[in-house]
């Protein structure tokens, strides 16, 4: 097999509308994978682009997250190059044993607690009613069904996002966004249990009505209550 068919084989074509960040999620994979270490040269921007099946103006911007993250380096002229090496497990946990990706699951939650227990204690104080309006009109509907049990955990995640929106730093945003998407790979290879959802419900709405009487150190409270009363136990099925 010719490098160019190696390189190609290691990606797949992508459908989804975020181009950009499946690009960089791709390429973050194939520095795990191939055990790329600081310094090795990534292929050409033309490589990419045909071996990811989209155009190189997607490819240069898939870079440039990248680049943005500190994984890459652009040298003028030379190509892009490895900077932080990526761990695999990070970027698919099922290459683990199942106490491993529990393992990584529950270290996964315990970055989420971190951020958004940070997150509700902000927005409490900063909170718009236009935020809190928002906010109440999802979690009605997420105590409908089939949508509760449709959505099961990203409820969860949905509902934090939408706290750390509301703080208003966009910083923090950023960096709960990136947390939550290695705990949904964890999540997904692990296989979690979610809590039942009049349980996961009657906490939502007590750090809600903490928000809306914008009380930082209850809502941070309760949040960290809301993390402490999690179990995860692995889907028998897995």
């Amino acid at each position: 097999m010719t490098d160019a068919a190696q390189e190609q084989s290691d990606f797949t074509p992508i459908q989804r509308r975020q181009i950009s960040g499946e690009v960089a999620r791709q390429i973050q994979h194939l520095i795990a994978t191939r055990r790329l270490r600081t310094g090795d040269r990534l292929p050409t921007e033309r490589e990419l682009s045909a071996a990811l099946g989209v155009g190189r103006g997607a490819v240069r911007e898939g870079l440039k997250l990248l680049a943005g993250l500190g994984i890459i380096e652009a040298r003028q002229g030379a190509g892009s190059f490895v900077k932080e090496p990526q761990r695999l497990a990070l970027l698919d946990p099922s290459h683990l044993d199942s106490a491993e990706r529990l393992a990584l699951l529950k270290q996964a939650t315990e970055t989420r607690r971190i951020l958004d227990c940070a997150a509700v204690e902000l927005a409490a104080a900063t909170i718009s009613d236009d935020d809190l309006a928002e906010i109440r009109r999802f979690l009605d509907e997420a105590d409908s069904e089939p949508y509760r049990t449709k959505l099961s955990h990203a409820i969860d995640l949905t509902f934090e996002t939408m706290i750390a929106k509301a703080a208003g730093n966009p910083y923090l945003a950023a960096v709960q966004d990136e947390a939550h998407r290695y705990f949904r790979t964890a999540w997904e290879k692990a296989g979690y249990m979610p809590r039942p959802a009049v349980e996961r419900s009657e906490q939502h709405w007590a750090i809600f009505a903490a928000l809306a009487a914008r009380d930082p150190k209850a809502a941070r409270a309760l949040m960290e209550e809301h993390f402490a009363l999690q179990a995860l136990e692995p889907h028998q099925s897995r």
